[in-house]
């Protein structure tokens, strides 16, 4: 574990790149690969695909698709059938609808990570804080979090649990009826605060966790990732994707974050290192941290990691992922909270009747086992009995079938873009030509007759009694994607989520979104981008 501790290199400035950028790529070099950029369509060479056509006035579909996304696919789908081409956000897309986006997903001749590289240059980002694993189709991290986070959720969820209440204290605390309730004006700062100090905890364990640099670097890192990911929201240029990865090259702008990884979690290593070896010499077991730091420097050899600061480097792509996703989304919820009151009765009635159920379970262990003379074990201690483990959670049916129905009702309607490797012939024989990008349709499959009655208004109940969890993905429910390559880190995701809104209606009666006439727009808010009006908060 000692050999993984290495000094960080400098970065190389980011003058630099202003006096190479038109030196490494000359004149004739820079003429052609513009005349490129600007002549292929990026269409599939298959013909037969019809092109949506543009309203008069319009240079491309983006105005129609902002101003109603279900109306203009609606119209689309309508006179062009499940697959089209469209001119959006700067790129030439072909839209995938209906039971043909299960073969975008399922087929390993579509790669969704080429798609977000060529929109962002997210390749170049994640590859500077990493020295291993440079294979565009490398796994690592998938296998990271399949293999070390989702099987360990009932051990981390009571870390995640005590973390997050703590910081809702702090953060927001008692809110009283007589006073008016708390208005919060940004609710994501609260929930910033709450997701990155749970995660550190689980990702770095305590002892690194409980510097404020480290809590300021998990929010901070997860922005600066946003702020790369909303590249993909904006009109595609070439030369913004080229600047962009050049950039990136000379200097990332991760790096400091890693750097502060590596600065505290040295000298815990060192430390956790010293009592190992103290242990073995005195022939007693260590203890082992079971954070995901102490298990990626475990597994060091399996996954080809080459120090420590790639170890960190590996750790922050798996902190980007959860503390920005889980942040935008958590927040979110808290909006459908707002905008449906009506429903956090049954929630909050939901959420007692379950751990009514299990306070009284484990009395009835403790009776066994005094009536046997047996010692009462200390997990069964009834401070616990009401916790919001994994167990209770999972049991809150309503509270599962309420954000899945978040998700369904507010995924953006194009989303999920892949791009082609080779050629490709869909079921319907059109063919999706190697280097074209396709993205999915969303509302053809979030909007189907399978999802039940009134698709387009939300109904929370919708999956109860069903065997439709929301952490169940597939073709009729695709935020995390399907198949092979679905997102591991839904069940993490998922559970904060639910244990986020748990915490909120057991400790606050009245959730009001500050300007009722901004409801929609928080509501259909894109990821990433911030809340256009504040929450009031009123204790129980």
């Amino acid at each position: 574990m000692i050999s993984l501790i290495s000094n960080t290199s400098n970065p190389v400035p980011i003058e630099a790149i202003k006096i190479a950028l038109p030196i490494g790529i000359g004149l004739a070099s820079a003429a052609y690969l513009t005349l490129k950029a600007a002549t292929n369509d990026g269409f599939s060479t298959d013909k037969t695909i019809p092109k949506a056509s543009i309203r008069p006035g319009d240079a491309t579909h983006d105005a129609e698709f902002s101003e109603d996304q279900d109306a203009f696919l609606t119209r689309c789908e309508d006179e062009y059938g499940p697959v089209f081409n469209i001119y959006f956000m700067g790129k030439s897309l072909t839209v995938i609808s209906g039971r043909q986006t299960r073969e975008v997903f399922m087929s390993e001749d579509f790669s969704m990570t080429d798609a977000i590289d060529e929109f962002t240059g997210m390749r170049e980002y994640l590859f500077g804080i990493t020295k291993s694993n440079h294979d565009i189709d490398s796994r690592v991290i998938h296998e990271i979090v399949r293999d070390h986070i989702s099987p360990n959720l009932p051990l981390f969820a009571p870390r995640i649990v005590q973390e997050l209440e703590r910081n809702l204290e702090k953060e927001l605390g008692t809110c009283p009826k007589e006073e008016g309730g708390k208005l919060v004006e940004n609710p994501m700062k609260i929930l910033q605060e709450m997701v990155a100090s749970a995660m550190a905890v689980v990702f770095v364990g305590p002892e690194i966790a409980k510097s404020r640099k480290i809590i300021d670097t998990f929010i901070t890192a997860a922005i600066d990732f946003g702020q790369v990911l909303s590249l993909g929201n904006r009109r595609a240029s070439f030369w913004r994707s080229l600047v962009s990865r050049t950039g990136y090259r000379a200097q990332n702008p991760l790096m400091p974050h890693v750097e502060t990884l590596v600065e505290y979690s040295t000298p815990v290593i060192l430390e956790r290192r010293r009592l190992e070896a103290e242990a073995i010499e005195k022939g007693v077991e260590w203890k082992r941290p079971d954070d995901i730091l102490q298990l990626l420097l475990d597994n060091s050899e399996k996954y080809n990691l080459v120090d420590l600061e790639d170890v960190c480097g590996h750790l922050m792509i798996v902190i980007l992922a959860g503390v920005h996703t889980t942040t935008d989304t958590s927040t979110n919820l808290l909006y459908y909270l707002a905008a449906f009151p009506q429903y956090i009765g049954k929630l909050y009635e939901e959420q007692q009747q379950v751990l009514d159920a299990i306070q009284q379970e484990r009395e009835q262990q403790r009776q066994e086992l005094r009536q046997k003379g047996e010692p009462v074990d200390e997990s069964l201690d009834p401070a616990h009995d009401r916790d919001l483990t994994v167990t209770a959670i999972n049991k809150m049916v309503h509270m599962d079938s309420f954000v899945r129905e978040v998700f369904r009702y507010r995924t953006e309607r194009l989303t999920l873009a892949h791009r082609a490797r080779r050629n490709v012939t869909l079921s319907s024989g059109i063919v999706i030509s190697k280097g074209s990008n396709v993205i999915i349709n969303m509302r053809s499959m979030h909007q189907s007759p399978e999802q039940g009655e009134d698709v387009t208004e939300f109904r929370p109940w919708r999956f109860v009694g069903k065997s439709k969890a929301a952490t169940k993905a597939g073709s009729d429910f695709l935020p995390f994607g399907m198949g092979r390559h679905a997102c591991p880190g839904r069940f993490l995701a998922i559970l904060e989520l639910k244990t986020v809104s748990a915490m909120m209606i057991s400790k606050y009666s009245k959730i009001e979104i500050q300007d009722p006439k901004k409801t929609m727009q928080a509501l259909r808010a894109t990821i990433g981008y911030p809340t256009c009006t504040g929450l009031t908060f009123t204790s129980r």
